[in-house]
């Protein structure tokens, strides 16, 4: 019995815990608001590199071990788009690829629980094989005008920015990875991840009439990746977007045929400070449980205690 006193006792303070503690990092709305490259044979250089804009990013989830990935992966190659981006992540701890950040983008950033998922441009959502086979129709439904950057360079590994939107810049860095088991090339795979906060510059603008002045951000910061560089990267993605979960539109009205392992919790959930008094009354319904819990123990070892005293009495 006091064993399931403790249990009860550590079950409703973890709950309490991750509930009030986790959801607000899961859920906080976010967005994904610009997305450049920059040429790999540049980067290594020692000259000044421009970042290029790209139509559509496409992130695919995948792992090694997972069967119908290999549909997926068919589905990606035979896109023969030079407008569209690509970069594959491995977060499962099984696969031979796994990176922990990937498991991150996966499980907080858009909220996954398994493999294949392919996101279109931050906004749509394809799982599973049968989906994806829709991803040359779709992926045209989910354009979008990515704006936030307004400079984005790179000399000798250091990113310089300015940008007007947006709190925090991440860099995606590709490097062929053989599959474990084919030992096909998989040339885009997610191998190092950084990011930086940008910091927040207010600067006075004035009209060419000099009648109104008013306030405008300029986020200008920079972050250094020399030590990411060599000659395997094949590519390098920078994304800008605030934090949290970025809810997703599922871009397909087919089955995802038993694949769909998307948590839909409110992306807008943000969680309330506890009333006055809430902790005291955890306490006291914790109490009571307790109490409730250890009263028949309690009783059995005083009833056992009075048996054992009464034949002493009688031997006397």
């Amino acid at each position: 019995m006091a064993f399931l006193a403790v249990f009860i006792m550590t079950v409703i303070f973890s709950s309490q815990t991750v509930a009030h503690i986790g959801h607000f990092g899961e859920y906080a709305p976010a967005k994904m608001f610009d997305v450049r490259v920059f040429d790999v044979e540049c980067a290594l250089s020692n000259e000044t590199c421009a970042s290029q804009e790209t139509t559509h990013f496409i992130e695919y989830f995948s792992a090694d071990w997972c069967e119908p990935c290999a549909l997926v992966s068919q589905e990606l190659d035979s896109l023969n788009r030079t407008d569209t981006t690509i970069i594959q992540h491995h977060p499962s701890p099984a696969d031979m690829h796994f990176f922990p950040d990937s498991n991150i983008r996966l499980y907080e950033t858009y909220g996954f629980w398994g493999v294949p998922d392919v996101v279109l441009n931050g906004e749509g959502l394809l799982v599973g094989p049968s989906q994806s086979n829709e991803l040359e129709s779709t992926i045209d439904n989910f354009s979008r005008e990515w704006t936030g950057f307004l400079e984005l360079n790179m000399t000798n590994g250091l990113i310089e920015w300015q940008a007007d939107d947006g709190h925090v810049v991440h860099v995606w860095i590709t490097k062929n990875r053989p599959h474990e088991y084919t030992s096909i090339d998989q040339p885009l795979v997610v191998t190092d991840h950084a990011f930086a906060n940008v910091t927040n510059e207010v600067f006075n603008y004035t009209n060419e009439t000099n009648e109104t002045e008013m306030s405008y951000h300029i986020y200008n910061s920079s972050l250094n990746i020399s030590t990411l560089l060599d000659e395997n990267v094949t590519s390098i993605v920078v994304t800008l977007e605030t934090p949290g979960r970025i809810p997703l539109i599922r871009a397909s009205s087919l089955s995802s045929q038993g694949y769909d392992f998307v948590d839909d919790g409110p992306n807008d959930f943000i969680p309330e400070e506890p009333k006055d008094g809430g902790k005291p009354d955890l306490a006291i319904a914790v109490f009571g449980l307790l109490l409730a819990a250890i009263t028949p123990a309690f009783i059995m070892y005083i009833q056992t205690a009075r048996k054992r005293i009464a034949p002493d009495n009688e031997s006397e």
